[in-house]
Parts: C-alpha cells; structure tokens; sequence
C-alpha cells in the first residue's frame, strides 16, 4: 500500500487542459483556432495587399505622371536655333471644377468622392506641369468652374478659394485666368451681369492685352460681346476691339478666347489630333453656343488680326486656318481649339496646349518668319488608372474572400507556399516525445483558422481594416502633392 501511494507521486500529473490542447495542434504553435468570440486579424495578409495598393497608387499617382508630363519636354518638339532662349507658355481650357450641380441625380457621398479625385487630378497635373516642364506664362481659357454663374456670392468664393488651392499661382511667374467662359457668366443674351462683374472683380478684365515674350496676347471676351439683348454688356468688348485696332502693336498677335471662332465645319476639318470621328459641331443652347457668330466672326479678326488663335469650350482637340481681310487684303491666321485639361469633360485624353515664342528682335510679323511654334502634349489617362485600381480592388475582395470563405483550400494551395513551413504533431493521446506514433501537419505563418466562429465577421473585421488603410494611401498620395 505504502509502495503504490510513492508510485502515485512520482507519478507525473496529467490535467485535463494538456489533454484539450493535443486535440487540436501541440502547444503553442497549434494557433489554427482562437477562442470563442473572438475574430483573428490577419495582419500578414493585410500587410501583403496594402504593399500591393501602394505599389499601384504610387505607380498611377507619381511614376506614370511624371513619365507622361516629361514627354512634352520642348527639347523635343521645339526647332529654334542653337543657344536660342525661347519664352514659354502653357494653355489650359476648361478644367470646370466639379460642384454639388455638376452631376445632380448622384447622391451627395458619390459628389465628394468625384469632386476629391478629379480635384487630385487637375492639381497633381498642374504641379508636375508647373516643375517639369516649367511654362514661363500660363493662361486659362475659361470655364473654370462649373457652375460659377449660378452660384451665390458665398458659394463662388467657397469656390474661388477651392480653385487657388487645385491652381496655386507659381512665384516670378505669369498666370492670367481673366478668360471668362460661359460657364462662368452664361453666354451671349444670357449673360448675367452680375456673375460677369464677379468674375473680372476677381480675375481681372476680360478684354485685355499683354506684350509677353516679345508677342502680344489679346484676351476677347466674345461671349459678352454676343449679348444681343444688353448693350452695357457688348458694348465693353467692342470698344476694347475698337482701341486696340486703332492703336499701336507692332509685335506679333496671338488672340485668345473662350468659344472658338464660326466656320464651316464641311470645308474646314479638324484634322489629327481630334478624338471624335464627328466633324465640328454648329450648336446653340441654352446658355451656350459651340462657335461665335458668323458676323461677329469677321470683326474680331479684322480688329485684332492675329497671326494664331488659341480656344477652347469644345472640349475637343481642332486645328484649322481662318481667313479674313483687313482692308481688302486677304490674310490668313491659324486656329487651334485646346482640349479640356479635365478628366470628366467626354474626352479620353486631356491635354494642354504649350506654346513657344521666339521673336528675339521684337519685330512684326512677316512672310515666311515663324516666331511661334506650338504643341499638343497629353496628360495621363485617368480612365488606365481607374481600371488598374478596380482591378486591384477586385484582387483584394478574392483574396480574402477565398481566404476565409474557403480557409481549408487557401491553406493547401496558397498559405503552404507562402513562407517557410514547420511541422505540428497531432495525436488524440498524450505520446512520448520519442514516440514515433502521430499525424504531422505542414503550416507556415500564413495559415488561416479553418473553423472560425463567424466567417463572415472575419470577413467584414479584415476587409475593412484594409479598407480603411487603403484610403489612408490615397490621401496621402491626395496631400502630399
């Protein structure tokens, strides 16, 4: 009796706890299950996809812009002679900043969301402009708020203030944004007075010229000089035009506006360059018109004369040549319709326009002497972009959802290959160490529990702690421009 008591306790004890644990995976490396009620986050998985999204952001927000602003570098376009010093000009129609009118049947968290990333676009691609490809001037063509003539006073400088931040002005540079489009003021009998005088109180006048890099600039605001209906409105473009055909200017003339000039669309073909396949439209609407008058046509051109014209307001890109007289004498001038610098304006590829102005002499105009030369260079496809978000997007939904939905199968085809694999001993009996007896399982860090309490709830908890870190990426990339 005595000796079996001293066999009893020398007897190692067995709980009941050591029994439980060998049922599942030996110690502590058995961590396929978590106890009840509790939901595991897979933070390697996490980590994993939010390596993956930056990658992609950082690659479509930075690497892809830079590499698409430095193919307009002038090096490669510009023809001037050795050692020349040309000055450089930069165009931008009608970025028409989103606002909660812009697209009234979408549900105002839709709005903001549309309002952030085009809001990114326009000042992502403004600031690479602006260090890449360094325009000495820029000029804006108008349209630059979307529903700017609508507004009140409150809301417009809510806007204002929004559009300086997107655009901010470059030191010891030139930004002129005094082009009103129709947009901004309506257009022609529809132009509100007060949204006009709101505009220039603000941006400047929207008749005006300036001698830049040995050219002039001449800024026609030939909206409000379509206004039939309010002479006080036309009659301010119109004696601008007066003064300046009656004075001075001896350089070369580069005239722009906001709605292109009137052709005929049959005689005069965009030619390349332009995205839709359907020729210039002729169009008139309430509160806007695709090309001014074909009286006011002749009068503009014959007052101002230009050598080239720059607009926009089509959204699309068209080159073409006018032809005018001044005094009996036929005369020629190039015009070029600026394709919208926005994302959501109906084009797939926005653009800019860049101008090069090299007129060292400061001379006029003559046969045969170019002292301009012009080019079309694309911003970055912003549609690309999307596609390769949603695709990572769809990317990041299967991974967790074949992870967790189908957790035994993530284990055997993807979590195994994943890292380096140990190996678990799992008997239903306490063994000795030696015992050559049990089943081996293969597991890497990267297993997934394969009886989860709530599938679903795991689901939700890591989906939207990747969610939630995916936005972050985006706003960082949104601010740090």
């Amino acid at each position: 009796m005595l000796s079996r008591n001293r066999f009893k306790r020398l007897t190692p004890k067995s709980n009941k706890s050591d029994d439980e644990s060998s049922d599942t995976v030996s110690g502590k490396q058995g961590a396929f299950f978590t106890p009840k009620h509790e939901h595991k986050i897979y933070w390697r998985h996490i980590v994993i996809l939010l390596c993956l999204w930056f990658g992609v952001i950082h690659y479509y927000e930075r690497i892809v812009v830079k590499r698409v602003i430095k193919r307009c570098d002038w090096s490669r376009w510009e023809k001037w002679p050795p050692n020349a010093t040309p000055h450089r000009v930069g165009l931008f129609a009608d970025p028409q900043l989103l606002d909660s009118s812009s697209y009234p049947n979408r549900t105002w968290a839709v709005n903001q969301i549309s309002k952030l990333v085009v809001d990114n676009y326009h000042r992502r691609n403004w600031k690479f402009v602006q260090y890449w490809l360094d325009p000495d001037t820029n000029f804006f063509l108008g349209d630059l708020f979307d529903g700017g003539r609508y507004r009140t006073d409150e809301e417009w400088m809510e806007e204002y203030k929004r559009f300086n931040n997107i655009f901010p002005k470059v030191p010891f540079k030139r930004t002129i944004m005094s082009i009103p489009g129709n947009h901004d003021i309506g257009f022609g009998d529809g132009v509100l007075e007060h949204s006009l005088q709101r505009f220039t109180a603000f941006y400047g006048e929207a008749s005006n010229y300036l001698d830049i890099g040995n050219h002039t600039f001449v800024l026609v605001d030939t909206i409000s000089m379509s206004d039939n209906a309010d002479p006080k409105i036309a009659s301010v473009p119109r004696k601008f035009l007066d003064e300046f055909a009656s004075g001075y200017h001896p350089l070369p003339r580069i005239m722009l506006s906001h709605v292109p000039l009137w052709r005929d669309p049959k005689a005069l073909p965009c030619g390349p360059g332009r995205e839709s396949t359907i020729p210039f439209p002729i169009e008139r609407g309430k509160g806007y018109q695709t090309v001014i008058d074909g009286y006011i046509t002749p009068e503009v051109l014959s007052k101002v004369q230009p050598e080239v014209i720059f607009c926009g307001d089509d959204h699309d890109y068209c080159h073409i040549t006018q032809t005018y007289n001044v005094n009996g004498v036929p005369k020629t001038a190039e015009e070029y319709t600026v394709k919208s610098c926005a994302m959501n304006m109906g084009v797939r590829y926005p653009a800019i326009q860049l101008i090069s102005l090299y007129n060292p002499d400061a001379t006029g105009p003559s046969p045969g002497k170019q002292t301009y030369q012009t080019e079309m260079c694309y911003l970055p496809d912003a549609d690309k972009a999307m596609y390769m978000y949603l695709l990572t997007f769809i990317v990041s939904t299967g991974w967790f959802a074949y992870m967790l939905f189908f957790p035994v199968s993530f284990n055997k085809n993807i979590a195994i290959k994943m890292g380096k694999a140990t190996t678990n001993t799992i008997s239903s009996l306490p063994l000795p160490v030696s015992s050559p007896h049990g089943l081996r399982l293969m597991r890497t860090k990267y297993h997934i529990e394969e009886k989860p309490t709530s599938t679903f709830k795991a689901f939700l908890i890591n989906y939207a702690l990747l969610m939630t870190s995916v936005g972050c990426i985006f706003m960082y990339f949104f601010k740090t421009i």
